[in-house]
């Protein structure tokens, strides 16, 4: 993989620099916050060497490379730079945008802070492997001290949200911090701990709460906070602004948030517990439901989205039995359906590529098994999903438990050990959904023909494209594929997809099968030029069809009139990414019969 290419052409093709807004980078994906989606050409980018697909959730837009993303993250930075732009898009947001854009907002506040989670988190379990082997003792200084260093990122979370949050708003991050510091401020914690559950400021009631590990009321209060310093900014003389603006910005935000929004905040944070003792009361259904779930959750890209509810877990109970047990089995299952396409196949390339995505996903980069052998064959990936619901009932039944927030792994199981019981549960649970999934995906099998068969959209006489009376089609440039003498005026969708495009003029129509083949059916020999008479379509950009689904219809009869050829090129415009596109017909076919295999 050349890097610097890749990136170079991501870039253009979301629409340069300028459009994005931020850009980061998980384990295995590029995620951009554009200015403007629409700038974005999801379709080429998907087709780019390296790139796995291309999601949007959750307002970001996201590229799946896998294990060599942080190479093509820093190509990416040497062009963008450190400093993005947000440019001011004239289009009226949706809900569905606002609460993408939200949901942005609340993962990006955390993502920044993983590294000093999961380094505290395995403070901790070091401290419960020393207990538990009678090498520390909890009366020691010792142990409070080191307590106090796995503790500490929990406690003070208010204070890193606060600075993150603001980074990901584009306001002041030491504001941010400081709202953070008054949350947590020793003075204002010890009125609750005499036992008050209100004080008051200049007469009005101010709830007492405990704020220690809350991360909602200060993203809530860095919101505020990012309009009210605005406002502040606009009106403070430049003589006095170095003080007068922070002073007036805390002074109008930090009231509102100890007496309207911190409440709020906890409430939330309350409903949040009882979906947590609901977890943990369904045990092992829950750890099965989520671990079958979670493969969806990574497919759509919102597998992040559980990264604040598992951070609040290890907040406020110290573990978690549910979600990232889940986790670490369906990375398992997603490796073992790999291996077990790996021993069944006789194709040496995919042999090559199953057994390297298995290493990855049991090292937890589950992309490579996910896209690339998973679910390209379908079997497997049904395979998977079976043997995440059983590892995960599994885990659950032997109370495999995470005591810190790392990535689950088979290089992060240390994580599992804060109880005996709980790591070698995991153990088990990793042999079992392995080898499980594994053998399921033998004993269901796969389709190892390697082809691809599409029917025919047309009733006619078929013509090999070099004798098309059109260079584009006859040389080949456009892609491998066939062209058909219509005798009938009516094309039907060869496969179940998507319509990627379709022209003004419905004389062309683009289709996307859903493993990502593209195929172009051009009714006519420059039968643009009849600016649609004679055409009529009966699907629109975006929708989705069946096979044998009427697309569209065509006035032969007219269009010959008119001194048109009727001569329809049947093209796969992405078969550079196969090896051979085969013509199955002789001479004659029907609509809906067997036209062409790609392998």
């Amino acid at each position: 993989m050349d890097y610097k290419d890749i990136a170079k052409s991501i870039v253009e093709l979301v629409g340069g620099k300028e459009n994005i807004a931020s850009y980061t980078h998980c384990y295995t994906r590029l995620r951009m916050t554009l200015n403007d989606l629409e700038k974005a050409n999801k379709e080429a980018i998907s087709q780019l060497d390296g790139v796995l697909d291309v999601i949007v959730s959750g307002g970001q837009f996201q590229v799946v490379i896998g294990n060599e993303v942080e190479q093509v993250y820093k190509e990416v930075n040497k062009l963008v730079g450190s400093e993005t732009q947000k440019v001011e898009v004239k289009k009226k947001k949706t809900v569905k945008e606002y609460a993408s854009g939200a949901l942005d907002v609340f993962i990006s506040s955390f993502t920044p802070i993983i590294p000093l989670i999961a380094g505290c988190g395995m403070i901790k379990v070091l401290i419960a492997i020393l207990l538990n082997t009678s090498l520390l003792s909890d009366k020691s200084s010792t142990y409070v001290i080191l307590n106090i260093l796995g503790d500490s990122v929990y406690y003070f979370l208010p204070i890193f949200v606060g600075y993150t949050s603001a980074k990901k708003m584009d306001t002041d991050p030491f504001l941010g911090m400081l709202l953070g510091a008054i949350l947590l401020h020793p003075n204002f914690s010890a009125l609750s701990a005499k036992g008050a559950q209100y004080t008051s400021f200049i007469n009005i009631p101010v709830r007492l709460v405990s704020y220690s590990a809350q991360a909602l009321p200060v993203i809530l209060s860095v919101w505020l906070m990012k309009y009210v310093n605005k406002l502040t900014e606009k009106i403070c003389p430049n003589l006095v602004k170095v003080f007068l603006r922070p002073m007036l910005t805390i002074l109008i935000t930090a009231p509102i948030m100890l007496i309207v929004i911190g409440p709020l905040g906890t409430f939330a944070g309350d409903y949040f517990q009882v979906f947590c003792n609901l977890m943990n009361k369904w045990g092992w259904i829950a750890v099965g439901l989520n671990a079958a779930i979670f493969p969806f959750l990574v497919f759509t890209g919102m597998h992040n989205a559980l990264i604040p509810l598992m951070i609040q877990m290890f907040a406020t109970q110290g573990f978690d039995a549910v979600l990232v047990p889940s986790g670490l089995v369906a990375n398992i299952a997603e490796g073992g359906a790999a291996f077990g396409v790996f021993l069944r196949s006789r194709d040496k390339k995919m042999k090559g590529t199953a057994l390297s995505a298995t290493i990855s996903a049991i090292f937890g980069i589950t992309e490579p098994a996910l896209y690339g052998v998973n679910l390209k064959l379908k079997r497997p990936f049904i395979a998977m999903l079976i043997g995440s619901l059983t590892g995960g009932c599994l885990a659950g039944l032997l109370s495999v438990t995470a005591f810190s927030f790392v990535s689950p792994s088979l290089i992060s199981l240390p994580i599992f050990a804060g109880t005996t019981r709980s790591f070698i549960g995991a153990i088990i649970t990793v042999i079992a959904t392995f080898i499980g999934t594994a053998v399921i995906t033998v004993i269901m099998g796969f389709d190892q023909s390697g082809k691809d068969e599409i029917v025919s959209p047309l009733t006619g006489e078929l013509m090999p494209l070099s004798e098309v009376k059109d260079k584009a089609f006859a040389s080949g440039a456009m892609g491998q594929g066939i062209a058909i003498k219509p005798t009938e005026g009516k094309v039907v969708a060869p496969f179940n997809g998507t319509v990627m495009a379709i022209f003004p003029t419905k004389h062309a129509i683009g289709l996307k099968r859903d493993d990502g083949l593209e195929l172009l059916i051009h009714v006519g020999l420059d039968t643009v030029n009849l600016n649609g008479k004679g055409f009529k379509a009966y699907v629109k950009q975006g929708d989705r069809v069946k096979m044998g689904e009427t697309l569209l219809e065509f006035d032969q009869a007219l269009i010959e009139s008119q001194g048109y050829e009727c001569v329809t090129p049947i093209i796969v415009t992405n078969s550079a990414q196969y090896k051979k596109v085969d013509v199955l017909a002789s001479s004659k076919i029907k609509r809906k019969e067997k036209l062409l295999n790609v392998e």
